[in-house]
């Protein structure tokens, strides 16, 4: 597997390969897309390291972060848009929402 991620970070290799999205509607996508279960995978390895990751990513300027930086950065992304599906639904889209297709990401 080729890395990804940043050497303290490693773990979510085989996360970062699905879910480092590098724009909104790229994760947008892969969560509508992906089972629940993988929501839930992605939730909770991430969550619990947030602060670790958050601490790692302010050693960089965010207009120039290096590329293993980056796809932690957009692995992060992804967790907080599988945040509000985990916590709140169950599911990955809203129950007796709209269909998701109705919608589009702009970006």
């Amino acid at each position: 597997m080729s890395n990804l991620l940043p050497e303290p970070f490693r773990e979510f290799e085989s996360l970062a390969a699905i879910w480092s999205c590098g724009t909104e509607r790229e994760r947008h996508t892969v969560r509508l897309t992906s089972e629940f279960e993988q929501l839930q995978q992605l939730y909770d390895a991430v969550l619990p390291e947030i602060e670790r990751i958050v601490a790692h990513l302010n050693q960089f300027p965010m207009g120039g972060l290096p590329t293993q930086e980056q796809n932690l950065l957009n692995l992060s992304f992804s967790c907080m848009e599988v945040a509000l599906p985990v916590e709140a639904h169950g599911q990955s889209t809203v129950p007796g929402g709209f269909e998701p297709e109705r919608f589009m990401v702009d970006f």
